[in-house]
């Protein structure tokens, strides 16, 4: 470890090992003044401070366009709906730069889980955090896709008219019919995981049911509402629903589940599986 501390820390002028290229500060310096992809000069600044010990500090502030909405698409996997998530474009900015294969990419603040998953996606460790529990319950099934026939026919196995609770105030957000399949899903995972803990295919669906809970397309189990993680009253729904004349239609739950696993998985290959 010493040793490549001492390389990663070489004068400027010394030439940069080429397995230590991406890892280098300075080749990350030069590479971001030099960048022109997106026909724009990068430009260059100096920050200054002060530090705890109360001397002066100074760190180079480089500005540019460095991604964009008008790169390519992302991969299919990361299309989870999170409040303010960024574009996974700009991890992999930094992850392609700063580390190599098998290095581990840590995220304290991990959200959806867009640094963790691209991380994997180009070969490295992901790990990650976040004070939000929701967080983990959407990033780990998608580091540990199952197929679509596995999660086809698990939606087959599950007894879809054996519902809980079904409080009558939710009436507000979905069908009578689509509120008993959502609370028999609820049972049925509640069940397993007290018998012995999800297994992949059960952590995947309980992943796309709670993100497709509330939204406003008819790719979401409610009638229209805010989007996923966004709180709505059940006073405030009954006014959206007033407001805009609507009632919850009923909504074919495992089609939904289904199609919506369809689109995260489109774009995974047999190499990114194994990955």
């Amino acid at each position: 470890m010493s040793n490549e501390l001492e390389q990663l820390t070489l004068e400027i002028g010394a030439p940069v090992p080429a397995r230590h290229r991406l890892a280098s500060p300075r080749h990350l310096a030069e590479e971001l003044v030099g960048f022109r992809q997106f026909g724009k000069k990068t430009r260059e600044t100096v920050c200054r401070g002060t530090g705890f010990d109360g001397r002066p500090i100074e760190a180079p502030l480089y500005t540019n366009e460095f991604w964009t909405a008008g790169q390519r698409q992302a991969h299919s996997l990361h299309e989870v709906s999170y409040r303010a998530c960024f574009k996974p474009q700009l991890p992999r900015f930094f992850i392609e730069r700063l580390t190599r294969a098998g290095d581990r990419v840590y995220d304290p603040f991990m959200g959806r889980g867009t640094t963790p998953l691209e991380a994997a996606l180009l070969g490295r460790v992901p790990m990650g955090c976040d004070i939000n529990p929701l967080s983990v319950v959407l990033t780990r099934p998608r580091l540990a896709p199952p197929t679509l026939r596995e999660i086809e026919e698990r939606l087959r196995q599950i007894p879809w008219d054996k519902p809980g609770d079904l409080p009558e105030d939710l009436l507000v957000f979905y069908h009578p019919e689509t509120l008993r399949a959502i609370s028999s899903l609820k049972k049925h995972l509640l069940g397993r995981r007290q018998r012995g803990g999800l297994d992949a295919v059960g952590d995947w669906i309980a992943c796309v049911a709670l993100n497709r809970l509330t939204g406003h397309s008819p790719g979401f189990f409610s009638v229209y509402t805010l989007p996923p993680n966004q709180a709505v009253s059940v006073k405030s729904q009954r006014k959206i629903n007033e407001r805009r004349q609507q009632t919850p239609p009923a909504r074919d739950v495992p089609r939904i589940i289904l199609k919506k696993s369809r689109s995260l998985l489109k774009d995974l290959n047999a190499a990114e599986r194994e990955t």
